[in-house]
């Protein structure tokens, strides 16, 4: 905004200086001249768009850098947005003990039956899933939206290793199994009953959120010292050109007890 316009002035001729007073009127006019051009430019200056507020605010916006990625995976819950971890962040650390994994001696005979959530309220069944054409892994049929998949080339739940479970968070026919993943935060308990009768109980670790892009394989897929759990669904913004949302949510477990 400009200034208020201050025009020329001062003291009154000095009757001394007599030889001067002739000029006296030109010089008024000539500072009146002047002042009146001042006050013109100021308003071309104060009315263009080119350096309007507005202008030099959304320079401003569009200047800003995009928000890092945090150094580990969050505890997770509704209490704060989930955040992504850098790609190169490993998992987070288990929030209890650790108990020993279940024995391996029966790969290939023994899957998981259903997966229990009682803070989200989840109680559905877990069919297989294995990869597409392409390489990337399958996801859980449409037509059971209320199903979740179990990557049958990764270990069983309870077994050394990251277990992989996914689900769907919403279909066209309204929410999915998954639809409530973001609010598990750490501490939560999940649940995972075997073919074979053993009931193994995970304890969320921590939780985020990021972009498909940049997915973290490796703190998803990468070898573990325990049996450990990931839970995986959509998340994010939903892009109506390709049909899926931008983001996965993430959930991390470990195996804390079996029985």
């Amino acid at each position: 905004m400009a200034m208020p316009f201050q025009p020329p002035g001062g003291l009154p001729p000095d009757p001394a200086r007599a030889p001067w007073q002739k000029a006296v009127p030109a010089l008024i006019v000539a500072a009146a001249l002047c002042g009146i051009g001042a006050v013109v430019a100021a308003l071309l200056i104060a009315l263009s768009p080119q350096d309007s507020e507005s202008s030099r605010t959304s320079m401003v916006v569009q200047n800003q850098p995009a928000p890092a990625l945090a150094p580990t995976v969050g505890p997770g819950g509704t209490a704060a947005p989930l955040l992504a971890a850098e790609p190169t962040a490993p998992p987070p650390l288990p929030a209890l003990i650790p108990t020993k994994p279940i024995e391996t001696a029966t790969t290939g005979k023994v899957r998981p039956l259903r997966i229990i959530i009682p803070s989200i309220g989840v109680n559905a069944a877990v069919g297989r899933v294995g990869v597409e054409a392409d390489g990337s892994i399958q996801t859980p049929s449409l037509n059971l939206p209320r199903m979740a998949g179990w990557y049958r080339f990764g270990p069983v739940p309870g077994q050394l290793g990251p277990a992989v479970i996914l689900g769907h968070v919403t279909t066209r026919s309204g929410s999915a199994v998954f639809h409530r993943l973001r609010e598990l935060r750490r501490n939560d308990k999940i649940r995972v009953q075997l073919s074979d009768g053993t009931m193994t109980e995970f304890t969320v670790d921590g939780a985020e959120q990021i972009g498909k892009t940049i997915f973290p394989t490796n703190r998803v897929y990468g070898n573990l010292t325990n049996a450990g759990l990931r839970l995986i669904t959509c998340g994010g913004a939903y892009n109506h050109k390709t049909g899926h949302y931008n983001d996965n949510i993430i959930v991390y477990a470990t195996l804390t007890a079996t029985r």
